[in-house]
């Protein structure tokens, strides 16, 4: 297996995670994403490309971000456009 980290893709690969997982339902609508804290620790990364990963997130509407509490999955309200 490729290791995402390796190949200097850690934060497109924590993207395209956290997206999969939100798309599934895993985290549903208002549900409160991992900490960057968490995903570092998941995925063996730095926390730079854990909070990257997380505001690529936000600017396609997946997600949202509260001040002081974290990144939520969005709801249908919360979508662009």
């Amino acid at each position: 297996m490729d290791d995402p980290q390796q190949d200097g893709q850690v934060y497109p690969h924590i993207h395209a995670v956290l997206a999969r997982r939100i798309r599934i339902g895993e985290y549903p609508a208002g549900a409160q994403l991992p900490t960057s804290t968490e995903l570092t620790e998941e995925f063996g990364c730095e926390p730079g490309a854990a909070a990257q990963a997380l505001r690529a997130l936000q600017r396609e509407g997946l997600a949202r971000k509260v001040l002081r509490r974290g990144y939520f999955s969005a709801g249908p309200g919360d979508q662009p456009g």
